[in-house]
């Protein structure tokens, strides 16, 4: 009958060798048995006696650190961005509170639209500078989203993978009758034998413990993941709803402006009261207008010819005319146009046209209100010789913003920019000039 331990059959020492040989290579075997089993059980491994221990996924902690890095970079760089942001729309809100407390500060009622006139252009710009902002904001919450979504997508087959291998090990394990290390290792023909399969034990406990922690990390790092997605997808649904809120105040704001038109008898009130600050202002503005023209070089391209293009089409009403104004105290250097069109819409904000083709040879986007403030945000365009080689250009003055550069080349009737109430203004309108070799003219001659 053969001999056996532990359920397992040992050969007769005979056919071994020496028995004291064998004898010292069962204690050995049992000493470093005892250690390997305590670990073993300790750890609940599972092995495999004819199965090589399968190559274990890199766990997190195990990903180059440099990758790991530039994950913690970009994860801090969107954050940052966010609260930039952030920031700006705070700043912006700020603003559009401190321009409403101008406007409440004035007292009566008279007053207060006048204060409302000139503050307009501020409040829309700022609302606009909003919802842009809150654009960005919705567009990089979103754009996060779909990286965090790709990132959970990858994550998961990451998990799927390791929780099959983990099932083939335990199928494997049942199909083997349940095998354990002590029976690996008993499993032994000599010494070098079991130290083999003591290092083999060894890897597949090690590639246990990591499989079974790299599962819990992988948890825990979907549910970061996931935890994550909600609370942007929660930050754009707030800001699509601050972005519906400020475009129902944007809208507002515009039909504040429909009644508005350019008041020539405040801006005359204006003028006198205040006129040795205006009459400097204005002649600093036409000195930097004329350096301007100065220091342009006029095309050489020959001008079109022919009756100008209407700047703002659908509107006639001329508020102020070319020449002499305020009792022939001031000199008036264009026309402004400014009212309604026919279908009672006011001006404010609709587009400006290139008056015949040509290139953006100045603009200016930057402002401030009052008689200071000149033409407020304009732009200068160069039309070419005409035939008797006189340079011809065209000024718009007061928009609300552009929609063209320096350099720019345009055609006539292009949209270079839109009807504003910027610089010493008392109303939306257009400030339009027509100026030949540099000086200003009458321009009605051009346009009809």
């Amino acid at each position: 009958m053969p001999v056996t331990f532990g359920g397992y059959p040992v050969k007769r020492l005979s056919e071994r060798g020496s028995a004291m040989k064998r004898l010292i290579a069962l204690l050995s075997a049992l000493a470093i048995l005892t250690c390997l089993s305590v670990l073993a059980l300790a750890d609940d491994v599972i092995v495999v006696e004819d199965d090589d221990p399968p190559a274990a996924t890199v766990s997190a902690a195990e990903e180059p650190a440099e990758d790991t890095a530039a994950a913690a970079d970009s994860a801090v760089d969107y954050r940052s961005q966010i609260e930039a942001l952030e920031e700006k729309y705070d700043q912006l809100e700020e603003q559009q509170k401190a321009a409403q407390a101008e406007i409440n500060k004035v007292q009566g009622e008279k007053n207060k639209q006048i204060a409302q006139k000139q503050q307009i252009d501020n409040q829309i710009s700022g609302t606009r500078q909003q919802i842009s902002v809150l654009s960005d904001k919705i567009s990089l919450l979103e754009g996060n989203i779909a990286e965090q979504q790709t990132a959970l997508e990858e994550k998961q087959a990451e998990i799927d993978e390791n929780y099959t291998m983990l099932k083939k090990r335990l199928r494997s394990m049942y199909a083997s009758g349940n095998a354990t290390v002590l029976g690996l290792v008993l499993g032994a023909e000599d010494f070098p034998d079991f130290l083999s399969r003591t290092q083999v034990a060894s890897r597949i406990a090690r590639h246990d413990r990591d499989l079974l922690n790299m599962l819990h990390d992988d948890l825990e790092e979907i549910q970061e993941i996931k935890t994550g997605i909600e609370e942007n997808k929660s930050e754009v649904e707030y800001a699509k709803t601050q972005q519906a809120n400020k475009q129902a105040v944007l809208t507002t704001q515009l039909a504040e402006t429909n009644d508005m038109i350019q008041d020539l008898d405040q801006l005359e009130a204006e003028y006198k009261a205040n006129k040795a600050a205006i009459d400097a202002a204005m002649k600093q503005a036409q000195a930097e207008i004329d350096e301007i023209y100065r220091m342009m070089q006029p095309s050489t391209e020959a001008y079109e010819g022919g009756i100008m293009f209407w700047p703002v089409t659908g509107y006639s009403t001329l508020t102020s005319y070319y020449g002499y104004r305020f009792n022939g105290s001031d000199f008036h250097t264009g026309i402004d146009i400014s009212g309604k069109n026919s279908a009672g819409v006011g001006i404010y904000g609709q587009p400006i046209r290139a008056a015949a083709s040509g290139t953006v040879t100045f603009t200016r986007s930057w402002y401030i209100n009052g008689y200071a403030g000149g033409y407020g945000i304009y732009c200068m365009l160069d039309h070419g010789t005409d035939d008797s080689g006189n340079s011809i250009s065209t000024l718009y003055g007061h928009m609300s913003r552009l929609a063209v550069s320096t350099g720019d080349v345009v055609q006539r009737g292009q949209v270079i920019g839109y009807v504003g109430s910027t610089g010493w203004s008392t109303g939306p309108h257009l400030h339009f000039e027509v100026r030949i070799n540099g000086v200003h003219t009458n321009p009605l001659p051009y346009l009809t």
